[in-house]
């Protein structure tokens, strides 16, 4: 345990949110490191002369922040960095450092600014298509847009009319998008036990209470659901039902018919997260297939196609429509026309099917180096997942292995990055091999990984855990 005690000194403000600011300069600067278990709420509040609940509310805002975390009998201790910690948001890439970042669930490069020159180029000689694509256009998308937006629902083997699709800049915009056109602050909201932590902040931004189902190899449990839902009002489930992240579990069709007959049971929307689904081929139907009446269902191209256009594609059921498209306008009033009008044009010429199959082939690639390297140990990571699963043997802990691989130049992220709730997290970490700027990088990364699970964790991580 430290014996860390904040200098205030010209903080003003309430004296928790003092000592959590202070927690949080001190974290960037680096004088805690991931695993420092902080002082007791007792012996921190004698150390300041201030109440123990001070102390309390100050660990818990930090906590919020993402800052440290706890168990019951165990103590406070600082976080390792994730993907949702400013500090990585920020990183470069020629960090002087050399960190391989596996944090974030990115697809793996492709060559598709060529074609983008190509497809700016044909756009440049149209002036009029380029003045409209500078000016206001309809909260949910231009006809062209939602048009296209419907032939790339179609490649999921949904067939949804182009005035039911409301377009989004991304899937997490999507998400946001229904869930502001389904609840209100307050409204309890399922989801994964373990789910995408966009999840958390967006809950956050609109005050809702994330209830984390339990799981098991095909996600939620429908059981859980159904005890939830007779347990009181939710407004809705948030859920990937293909390759879902972090765990890359994927339902079968029985599974999705089981959920989706709770949500019908209990009047119970669902929104759909489904950015996967066409990195892998075949696989069941989309959840919204099996109660299209309480379905939002939301894609994007930035897993298969290009991350920086920020296109998303959001179908609700009949009449949802102009809720949607009011959370956009709300929002962000629409999303970007230029961005929309590439995708619009890669989605009808074949040029998005032709970079998909690209990405998959690398996917692919990538992920039989994965397997490879980490041949031996229990991950889970079916075909056409960017990430794997990886549960660590004893006597690792996430913390520990994610302290040790980052003070060695990997960064990867601990299972409770994506704890909704206070459940127990297991031993996990995910790794995404798709974030790798290269196949040389992914080895290293990848090896320094396999040479900390066949040795024993360091005295001090493991003093810590």
């Amino acid at each position: 345990m430290t014996n860390w005690a904040p200098d205030l000194a010209g903080r003003s403000g309430p004296r928790y949110l003092a000592i959590a600011d202070a927690l949080a300069a001190d974290v960037a600067a680096g004088r805690f490191h991931a695993g420092d278990r902080l002082p007791t709420h007792r012996d921190l509040a004698w150390r300041m002369g201030v109440t123990v609940g001070t102390v309390s509310r100050a660990y818990a805002e930090a906590e919020r922040r993402g800052l440290i975390g706890g168990e019951v009998g165990r103590g406070t201790y600082v976080r390792a960095a994730t993907p949702d910690d400013d500090n990585l948001l920020r990183r470069d890439a020629d960090d002087p450092d050399n960190l391989i970042d596996l944090t974030f669930n990115f697809p793996p490069p492709a060559a598709e600014g060529a074609v983008l020159a190509k497809t700016l180029e044909d756009m440049a000689g149209d002036s009029a298509l380029l003045q409209s694509c500078l000016s206001y256009r309809p909260c949910a998308g231009a006809r062209a847009h939602r048009t296209a937006g419907a032939a790339w629902l179609a490649l999921s083997g949904l067939e949804i009319a182009p005035e039911r699709i409301v377009v989004t800049a991304g899937a997490q915009h999507g998400v946001l998008s229904a869930l502001a056109a389904l609840t209100r602050p307050g409204d309890r909201v399922a989801c994964e036990a373990l789910s995408y932590p966009g999840i958390k902040l967006i809950g956050r931004l609109l005050g809702l209470r994330l209830e984390g189902l339990p799981m098991d190899n095909e996600g939620v449990l429908p059981e859980a659901f159904d005890a939830l839902c007779r347990g009181g009002e939710v407004k809705a489930l948030y859920c990937t039902p293909t390759l879902q992240n972090p765990t890359t579990a994927t339902m079968s069709t029985a599974r999705r018919a089981a959920i989706a007959e709770v949500s019908r049971r209990h009047g119970v929307a669902m929104v759909e997260d489904d950015i996967m689904r066409l990195l892998t081929e075949g696989g069941p139907p989309p959840l919204a297939t099996f109660a299209p009446e309480l379905s939002y269902y939301v894609t994007s191209l930035s897993k298969t196609v290009a991350p920086g256009l920020r296109i998303g594609f959001v179908a609700g059921p009949e009449g949802a429509e102009d809720k949607l498209a009011a959370a956009v306008r709300t929002t962000c009033w629409m999303a970007t026309p230029l961005a929309i009008e590439v995708g619009a044009r890669w989605i009808a010429d074949g040029t998005a099917r032709r970079i998909l199959a690209t990405r998959r082939r690398e996917t692919i690639a990538r992920r039989a180096r994965a397997l490879a390297a980490l041949q031996g140990h229990d991950v889970d990571c079916p075909e056409g997942s960017l990430h794997l699963w990886l549960h660590l043997p004893d006597p690792w802990r996430a913390s520990a292995l994610v302290a040790e691989a980052q003070a060695r130049g990997v960064a990867i992220a601990p299972a409770e990055t994506f704890a909704v709730g206070r459940r127990d997290t297991p031993h996990a970490v995910r790794v995404c091999f798709g974030a790798a700027p290269d196949m040389a990088a992914l080895d290293r990364a990848l090896g320094t990984l396999n040479e900390l699970l066949d040795s024993e964790p360091p005295q001090s991580l493991a003093a810590v855990v």
